[in-house]
């Protein structure tokens, strides 16, 4: 044998020698994790369930004794066990795991798997895999959770600049740069297909809504389309009675325009048909089942002033990366909604409240909900994303009253800049 060889077999013979499964983990925690990584590689739902069989066919006391090997040797009739698939299937599947890397084909003649003379599948080499399935389990959480971040921003811009190009395209004779902004605006995809898209096309997606929205947001401030002051027709963002759309997306937050006097663009074929509770699909219109809440009158300026300094990062951030003691809605919606996301605020949560209290009154809330936690008069709030869904139970109770909370939260920031404290 050529030392080539011996070098070889060495290595090949390393390899069937694992360290036993970390402190503190069991069977379960290992198959866990294998699955997940086999998720990750792609791996199909049925393969996926042959790896779970294989895994609880061999003893928990075999992945945790460094000892000895911990390998499958039942039969592909046993792994098969009326689930029905063919024995050519388990074959593919035993194959795809082993390119995975998850276990070690060593097989007799003809497949033939035996526990006395050591053939089957074993699974050594998943056991020598923990720290990069760790690694990547990791890595792909932290890609799903950018992956939702972002299609969650598309659905803000969705809503802020449909309703812009309403506004535009109902002034007198809407020019080429506006037509050729709702033909943009008709080209994206519906919400629906968005989950399909691989992180680096959705990355692309949401920067070209973004750039849109920034010509927008240029374009509504044009002298002599709509001018910096507010017309007799506009009011502010947050009413005092409930509305259901978003009444404006200008750039200083100061004006909108009533629906009624604003003309949908015909949008036929890019508006979205996901699930019924997206957001970008239309509001309920079915107002009257349900009782308005009460909402202070209130503009971005005093939203901005009335937000925590960590909510006005987040505010800061989402308007580009500038102080702005007036920034637009959207940048306002995105704060408010990173900042509860960062304190602990599940996303069922945050759409509970828009779909109760619609956007301006979640506004109002998420303010309120983050101010809660620094208020030393009160024992502090230990689940945010539980206070606010107290919110919404409160409201369908009719027992919310946001006037209130923000009259306080009003005095309470009077107060700390009567001393100095912000």
């Amino acid at each position: 044998m050529s030392f080539r060889q011996i070098s070889s077999a060495r290595n090949h013979q390393k390899m069937r020698f694992h360290d036993g499964l970390p402190e503190g983990w069991n069977r379960d925690r290992f198959r866990q994790l294998c699955v997940c990584y086999a998720q990750i590689g792609g791996a199909s739902a049925q393969c996926i369930r042959t790896l779970e069989i294989i895994i609880d066919m061999i003893s928990p006391s075999a992945f945790r004794d460094p000892s000895q090997e911990p390998f499958c040797y039942a039969r592909q009739e046993t792994l098969i066990a009326g689930r029905g698939v063919t024995d050519r299937t388990i074959h593919n599947h035993e194959r795809e795991l082993e390119k995975l890397g998850l276990i070690e084909r060593r097989l007799g003649a003809n497949g033939a798997r035996c526990k006395r003379k050591g053939l089957g599948l074993f699974l050594t080499p998943a056991l020598n895999l923990i720290p990069e399935m760790l690694d990547a389990d990791v890595q792909s959480n932290s890609e799903k959770k950018e992956h939702d971040e972002l299609r969650g921003d598309r659905s803000r811009l969705y809503r802020y600049v449909k309703h812009s190009l309403a506004v535009l395209h109902s002034l007198p004779c809407p020019s080429e740069e506006v037509e050729g902004m709702m033909v943009e605006f008709r080209s994206w995809l519906r919400s629906d297909k968005l989950k399909y898209l691989s992180l680096d096309e959705l990355r692309a997606h949401v920067q070209a809504a973004h750039n849109l929205w920034k010509r927008i947001e240029g374009h509504v401030t044009k002298r002599g389309e709509i001018s910096g002051e507010p017309e007799a027709c506009f009011g502010s963002h947050i009413q005092d009675q409930i509305e259901e759309t978003i009444l404006s997306c200008n750039a200083d937050g100061e004006s909108s325009m009533s629906s009624a006097k604003a003309s949908e663009p015909d949008c036929s074929g890019s508006g979205p048909d996901g699930p019924p509770h997206c957001l970008e699909s239309n509001h309920p219109t079915d107002t009257a089942s349900r009782k308005a809440q009460k909402l202070p009158r209130v503009n971005n300026h005093i939203l901005y002033e009335l937000a925590s300094p960590e909510l006005r990062m987040h505010i800061d951030i989402a308007g580009g990366g500038v102080q702005n003691s007036n920034p637009s809605l959207y940048a306002i919606e995105t704060g408010v909604w990173s900042r509860l996301s960062e304190i602990g605020t599940n996303v069922s949560a945050w759409h509970a409240a828009i779909e109760r209290l619609t956007i301006m009154g979640a506004l109002l809330s998420g303010v309120i909900a983050d101010a809660r936690l620094s208020d030393p008069r009160l024992p502090p709030v230990v689940n945010p994303g539980g206070y606010l869904r107290g919110m919404v139970k409160a409201d369908e109770r009719g027992e919310l009253n946001l006037i209130s909370s923000f009259m306080g939260l009003l005095a309470r920031r009077a107060r700390e800049e009567e001393h100095g404290i912000r």
